[in-house]
C-alpha cells in the first residue's frame, strides 16, 4: 500500500509535476513552484527509508515526520476496552 506524505503547500495554479527517482525504486517526487511539496513511497514498510530520504533531498525532518499518523489508540479512550 503506498504512503504519502504533503511536506510543504504550494501556491494555488502552480505548476505541479510528479517524477520517479531513477536511483530511488518506489520513491516519487512531487514539485511544485520548483520545491519538493510531496514524497511518495511505493510500499508503507518504506517508511524505514525516510531519514535517508530526508537527508537526500534536503527536506525538513520535522515537517515529514509530523506527517505521518498512526490510527487513534483505543486503548487510551475514555471508557475503552482493554
Amino acid at each position: 500500500m503506498p504512503l504519502y506524505l504533503s511536506v510543504s503547500s504550494v501556491q494555488p495554479f502552480a505548476k505541479i509535476a510528479v517524477e520517479n527517482v531513477d536511483d530511488e525504486p518506489g520513491v516519487t517526487l512531487v514539485t511544485g513552484d520548483g520545491k519538493i511539496v510531496g514524497l511518495r513511497l511505493s510500499e508503507t514498510s518504506d517508511v524505514v527509508r525516510l531519514p535517508e530520504l530526508i537527508v537526500k533531498f534536503g527536506l525538513d525532518p520535522e515537517r515529514v515526520w509530523s506527517r505521518l499518523r498512526g490510527d487513534e489508540d483505543f486503548t487510551q479512550l475514555r471508557g475503552g476496552r482493554g
